[in-house]
């Protein structure tokens, strides 16, 4: 059945050759719109589903926030159908709880669930604790932008004035923006309101402290004033006690003991300053204010990325002149640099297989036939893949990439043997028609075509038995290779017939071998002899290159992923418990000299647990190529900097590989 469901479709593309050739164009150009509808990201979702509650209760030790905040949440969400992993982090006055689910679940089911165990566990917690919330739904490589603003060394604005610009102007309007999940805001100088309480007065003036707190509290309170009613009609008393002057505050009322009102002016110093600072930013050791971007899951994240920079466009315009603006990482050009090399890889493809069917044919009627079998064959691989809801990423364009040398393959086989045979039926004296030559030479070689397909599905199988955090990693890779070798069988069955009956059936081809076939010839017939007469050799040889591989395979280093040539390299390190944050600044400072001449450096560094630290690197920009595999390359300078420094640097890598080894492993 299948052999005649095949020889009707080589019948049918042949005899309708016209027809196959306009779908093939109309195919080309649907793919083409398809492809530029699939979401492009680094890398496809590989982390298991998960759901972050964070919960701020001020004044609490990190042993309080564990035993009454961290574990009745733990406990809560545990039972929770389809919990893998349930793991919390406690520090000062914040609670971090990650709920990570089986890979199957649906993480909106999910979120839903954790919600639900929430406010069930809420009555339990703390007076002094908020509400627990969920984070924002983002993708495990979310981050898309880094900006930072700095100030000119004699502007007037101060890091005060930075920090509440840059949070009233850009939050809010960044996170309109669609496909955006989260807009964090670190380092700068929080803003406070601070009364500073002189106890003489106090004492002098009979007032309590906590009679200070209530009448500040009083103060920056708004509540209902009711209703006027009257000659019919209805107005709303609304009171306005929302401080935004020192001076407001500092008029504020207090009572004493007797019930007096006393100034808040008489008995402290009211002034506006900044926060205890928890974390810090820098750009090339200047103080900086450091705004990310992250992404929601599934969106494109080079569409998002130019709709959130058209924003920042905006926004910079309403800066004060002394502000700077710099972006610092931004993950589409990785994106955009991943892209660009599978296009030259494809046309470099392209010009090769061009320039050996050429010289070995002379023929360009059988180039443009073997040619058009590679970017069809990638379109509708793409589509296929569009079809089963997987986008463009890294993985999917290393199968695209890897596909390319053999998508061509079938197309080469069929045109090859139809140029014989048409050539051969030209010479014999009692030719047949053209058409059915095309036929019977295509028949000849569908069997191996089909098998060869067959093969390498089979080989590829392993990689869809891979589960957990792997499979969803190299899956869409193995599937993207498939899905365009299956496509390269099914265009060498339809459109090469069809094009060896339009091109090469009607013209007399030339009869005589090119020079460089001859010459190929007349070097493979020794080896050729040799191997025939000498088997037993051969496949000794053969038998002792497996042996000595499987010798050298367990002392071949090992790795999860290759480093990719990334323009942002991260260099995370952890200090001892109890590091003061300005020790954690000068350690960040004392590797800045490590980073490459005229790269930009961006530093954070904040609380990653309980009486720790992180101190990070921006971004590094060598040369075009970027970091990576380039051992000897501008990039190793952090690394070997790290060396001098023993006891701070952990690990210097790029900022995707970085953010993915720590994310929670899975299972």
């Amino acid at each position: 059945m299948l052999e005649r469901l095949l020889n009707a479709t080589l019948r049918f593309s042949i005899a309708r050759r016209w027809l196959i050739v306009a779908a093939a164009v109309g195919i080309s150009f649907w793919g083409v719109l398809a492809v530029g509808q699939m979401p492009l990201d680094v890398f496809p979702p590989f982390a298991p589903p998960q759901v972050d509650v964070q919960t701020s209760a001020p004044g609490l030790s990190p042993e309080e926030v564990e035993s009454r905040i961290s574990l009745p949440i733990e406990s809560a969400v545990n039972g929770i159908a389809g919990v893998e992993i349930v793991r919390s982090s406690s520090k000062a006055g914040l609670s971090m709880v990650q709920v990570v689910f089986d890979q199957k679940a649906d993480i909106y089911r999910a979120r839903q669930s954790v919600a639900e165990r929430l406010q069930q566990v809420s009555s339990q917690l703390p007076t002094n604790a908020s509400a627990p919330e969920l984070s924002p739904l983002i993708s495990p490589l979310g981050t898309i932008l880094q900006v930072a603003f700095t100030l000119n060394a004699n502007g007037a604005t101060s890091l005060l004035d930075l920090q509440q610009l840059v949070l009233r102007s850009y939050r809010q309007s960044i996170l309109a923006v669609p496909g955006v999940a989260q807009v964090t805001i670190y380092g700068g100088q929080e803003q406070q309101f601070q009364v500073l309480v002189d106890p003489q007065e106090l004492q002098v003036q009979n007032v309590s402290l906590q009679a200070v707190m209530e009448g500040v509290g009083s103060a920056m309170a708004t509540r209902a004033g009711g209703f006027l009613i009257g000659g019919g009609q209805e107005r709303l008393i609304r009171p306005l006690a929302q401080i935004t002057e020192v001076g407001d505050l500092a008029d504020a009322a207090v009572r004493n003991e007797q019930g007096q009102p006393v100034l808040l002016s008489t008995l402290a110093k009211v002034q506006r300053g900044a926060a205890l600072k928890r974390g810090d930013a820098s750009f090339n050791g200047q103080p900086a204010v450091v705004l990310m971007v992250t992404k929601q899951p599934d969106v494109d994240t080079p569409t998002v990325t130019r709709a959130v920079e058209r924003r920042l466009a905006e926004l910079n315009r309403t800066l004060p002149a002394d502000v700077q603006v710099q972006q610092t990482f931004r993950q589409s050009n990785f994106i955009d640099s991943a892209i660009r090399n599978v296009s030259e890889s494809l046309l470099q493809g392209v010009v090769i297989v061009s320039v050996v069917i050429v010289l070995f044919l002379m023929n360009w009627r059988a180039a443009v036939i073997s040619l058009s079998a590679i970017p069809l064959s990638l379109l509708i691989g793409l589509m296929l893949m569009k079809a089963l809801g997987l986008g463009i990423n890294t993985m999917t364009l290393g199968g695209l990439v890897v596909a390319i040398g053999s998508v061509v393959d079938d197309s080469i086989v069929d045109m090859e043997n139809c140029y014989r045979g048409l050539r051969s039926n030209q010479a014999s004296s009692t030719p047949k028609s053209p058409l059915k030559v095309v036929f019977d030479t295509s028949v000849q070689v569908r069997q191996p075509v089909l098998f060869s397909t067959v093969i390498i599905a089979v080989v590829f199988a392993p990689i869809f038995s891979l589960t957990g955090v792997e499979g969803n990693i190299f899956a869409p890779m193995g599937l993207a290779y498939l899905l365009c070798i299956g496509s390269s069988t099914l265009v060498a069955v339809t459109l090469s017939p069809a094009l060896c009956a339009i091109l090469l059936a009607p013209v007399q081809l030339p009869q005589e071998t090119t020079w460089l076939a001859l010459q190929a010839e007349r070097l493979y017939r020794p080896i050729l002899a040799l191997v025939l007469e000498t088997p037993r050799r051969v496949l000794a040889s053969a038998l002792a290159l497996v042996v000595a591989t499987c010798l050298i395979l367990p002392s071949l280093g090992r790795v999860f992923l290759p480093e990719f040539r990334e323009q942002s390299l991260v260099n995370s390190m952890v200090l001892y418990p109890g590091v003061s944050l300005e020790m954690t600044n000068r350690a960040g400072l004392a590797l800045t000299p490590g980073a490459p001449e005229q790269s930009p450096v961006q530093l954070g560094a904040g609380a990653q647990r309980a009486g720790s630290r992180r101190r990070r690197w921006g971004r590094c920009e060598p040369g075009p190529r970027g970091c990576g595999t380039e051992r000897t390359g501008p990039c190793q300078s952090p690394r070997r900097h790290c060396r001098t420094a023993p006891g701070l640097c952990q690990a210097a890598r790029g900022g995707s590989q970085h953010r993915r080894l720590h994310l929670p492993p899975h299972g």
